[in-house]
């Protein structure tokens, strides 16, 4: 079994982590809030704030558990897209058939099998064989995972309630706030590096929001209101509840419940240990380290673990965050949990800041990270006659994950796996 504990020399600190890991903090915190609100979506907007709550949660315990029992030091993990693009699918399911205290439960359900699930696969050493799925289906899986965080955030950019209802029940003020936002979002590393994208872009939407309010109708100028996500509930009682309630929503699971939630969880477990993985290869490579791909799979699986537990969304290594703590020069453990401690302290202490977040200017970010997933340099396989097989398997896997669902497109995947291996065994 990899090793548990850290070394006391693994932790370090020093003034580069902590600076490292405060701007990933800031970085993670509100994607993971977007990822949450995307999570509940189905369950209506009245729900906001239990979404918000779902991502920061994780954020602050995947942040500080990861970093502590993970193999690769620098790595910042938090809710990611490709769990939150699964889970609102999934929650998207259970919605027709029960309440939504139900769905909250099975939610939190999934959470703890698939963090049990990469646990298992820690301590069985899998790590090493995860890194063999096929780039293509990767490759497929993940644009499919990002068309599908665009498709869903559209309306919400734009203040309607359906994509098919976007011309009619426009809200303009949301999508000024939405493209003002995305636009930030997606020009700001070319202008400068020194302050994070999400933390640019996350500014330029609450200011436009503020500015429509000051100069449209003032009194429209409160948290709570239509356009924003609400005051966040932290204090322990309200906390307990919201963990509690969901969980005893339990009762009386049914067979396909049970298979459901067996099959969510699977796919979410390789899904998420992958992301995290490739995370780590790319730290790898900018640092000239070498992560424990099995002592992280460990970490990831108790930190998943306990973030659905605890009331949060299950998460993997992040690309994003993870950069900036090395950029911002974390080089020790220690920079990951001041990241996860980041999100815990704003949780506790700052909650009222986050009832001023637009959700239109957190769609905005999360459609410009879906457009990021989407991996255009596939298409460079298209134009080769041996590749062109592999390209093939991308627009399959991301076809079939977009027009039908992420669990489809996770057996095609499998499928066509097999396959590729099979045909690299005849050449």
């Amino acid at each position: 079994m990899p090793a548990l504990f850290p070394a006391r020399s693994e932790i370090g600190l020093s003034g580069r982590d902590v600076a490292g890991g405060v701007a990933a903090g800031l970085v993670a915190l509100p994607s993971a809030t977007a990822f949450g609100l995307l999570v509940v979506a189905p369950l209506g907007p009245a729900l906001a704030t239990t979404g918000a709550s779902l991502g920061m949660l994780g954020a602050a315990t995947i942040g500080v558990l990861a970093a502590f029992f993970g193999g690769a030091p620098r790595l910042i993990s938090a809710p990611c897209a490709p769990a939150a693009a699964m889970l609102a699918g999934f929650v998207g399911h259970l919605v027709s058939g029960g309440s939504s205290a139900r769905a909250l439960g099975l939610l939190a359900l999934v959470g703890v099998l698939t963090g049990l699930m990469q646990l298992g696969l820690g301590v069985l050493r899998a790590g090493r064989f995860i890194k063999f799925i096929p780039y293509s289906v990767v490759a497929g899986y993940m644009s499919g995972v990002g068309a599908i965080i665009v498709l869903a955030q559209l309306p919400k950019l734009f203040g309607a309630t359906a994509l098919r209802t976007i011309a009619e029940d426009a809200h303009w003020d949301a999508a000024l706030i939405g493209c003002v936002t995305a636009a930030v979002m997606f020009f700001a590393p070319r202008l400068t590096t020194r302050v994070p994208a999400p933390i640019l872009a996350l500014a330029a939407g609450v200011l436009s929001y503020i500015g429509l309010r000051i100069f449209g109708d003032p009194r429209a100028l409160a948290a709570g209101g239509p356009l924003v996500v609400g005051a966040v509930q932290t204090d322990a009682g309200t906390w307990i509840q919201s963990v509690s309630e969901p969980w005893r929503a339990l009762a009386g699971l049914t067979a396909f419940e049970l298979r459901l939630i067996l099959v969510q969880a699977t796919t979410l477990a390789v899904l998420l240990s992958i992301d995290t993985l490739k995370t780590c290869v790319v730290l790898d490579s900018l640092t000239s380290s070498r992560h424990e791909s099995n002592r992280e799979l460990v970490g990831q699986g108790v930190a998943n673990l306990f973030s659905a537990c605890l009331g949060g969304m299950p998460g993997a290594g992040t690309m994003g965050a993870t950069l900036v703590n090395v950029h911002g020069g974390g080089k020790h453990r220690s920079s990951g949990l001041v990241a996860g401690a980041v999100s815990l302290v704003i949780l506790l202490f700052l909650p009222s800041l986050f009832a001023w977040l637009p959700t239109a200017a957190l769609a905005g970010i999360l459609v410009v990270v879906g457009l990021r997933m989407v991996d255009t340099k596939t298409f460079a396989l298209a134009r080769k006659r041996e590749t062109a097989l592999d390209f093939l398997v991308v627009a399959v896997v991301c076809i079939v994950a977009v027009s039908l669902d992420l669990l489809a497109a996770a057996g095609a995947g499998v499928a066509l796996s097999i396959v590729l291996f099979l045909r690299d065994q005849m050449r």
